[in-house]
């Protein structure tokens, strides 16, 4: 992981991360991580490259919406992408993705707070919701920890190893 440099567009913190717009500077870093087939495989339906020109151009595309980097506030070292993913009647969707070098350094939980907050705060949500394989368990595990609750299954929408895999669906209500 590199280290970021140009951070003077710091959005807002939560924990040990900072979040930011997305940056041309961690390309090769999203590269990796989007061809990673232990994370793409958590995050789509079938195996997919990812090339530098199409990072560049989403990169591009979401530097006006709600969708950030996140660093981790003392290396300033890049940790992934997140945001929401869709935003209607006063409900988002929340999506992360941590490269496999920051996995299992407990950003998960300070980065769904950060949107929380930002999603509750910022985006006036009265509900955030995610949608998580059921293979996942660490993403399941740490939503469940934070409160969110299954609403939705939709069974069997994948064969992986020969396991039928769920997508779960979890919301947390503003209080």
């Amino acid at each position: 992981m590199r280290e970021g440099k140009n951070m003077v567009n710091e959005l807002f913190k939560y924990g040990k991360c900072f979040f930011t717009k997305p940056n041309i500077e961690n390309v090769d870093d999203m590269v990796e991580m989007m061809n990673n087939e232990n994370i793409s495989s958590m995050l789509f339906n079938g195996k997919r490259t990812v090339t530098k020109k199409q990072e560049i151009d989403w990169i591009n595309k979401h530097q006006n919406d709600n969708t950030f980097s996140i660093y981790d506030i003392k290396s300033l070292k890049y940790i992934g992408n997140c945001g929401f993913n869709e935003i209607e009647n006063d409900r988002g969707e929340i999506g992360l993705t941590i490269c496999e070098g920051m996995q299992g350094k407990h950003y998960a939980k300070d980065i769904i707070n950060g949107l929380i907050e930002y999603g509750y705060n910022t985006l006036n949500l009265d509900e955030i919701y995610c949608i998580i394989f059921s293979d996942n368990i660490r993403s399941l595990n740490c939503v469940k920890q934070l409160g969110f609750e299954e609403y939705k299954r939709d069974k069997n929408v994948l064969k992986r190893n020969g396991i039928e895999v769920d997508d779960i669906y979890f919301k947390l209500e503003r209080k």
